[in-house]
């Protein structure tokens, strides 16, 4: 039997297959786990980097509104519910 056929043959032996339908549940929760790791990191990757180019920036930001920056995401959203579509009058609408 060539190596290739052993080692699959070794992993099938000593996986979560043989586990049976536990196996499979604790393969789901890991990879929930990990999926919901994953996503918190990209989160907080997204908030560093937003702070850091604040301060490269020196401009106020997400460093400065609020407490430590919480509130940096209300004040996009206001921002974004707040603007109003602005068409002159004279303006071709067709």
């Amino acid at each position: 039997m060539s190596t290739k056929f052993t080692l699959i043959k070794n992993f099938l032996n000593f996986s979560c297959f043989k586990l049976g339908i536990l196996g499979i549940v604790v393969a789901f929760l890991i990879n929930v786990v990990l999926m919901l790791l994953v996503t918190l990191i990209i989160a907080a990757l997204t908030l560093i980097e937003r702070k850091v180019l604040s301060l490269i920036q020196r401009r106020v930001g997400p460093n400065y509104v609020g407490y430590r920056g919480r509130l940096q995401y209300l004040a996009d959203a206001l921002k974004l519910l707040s603007k109003g579509l602005l068409i002159p009058e004279e303006a071709n609408r067709f």
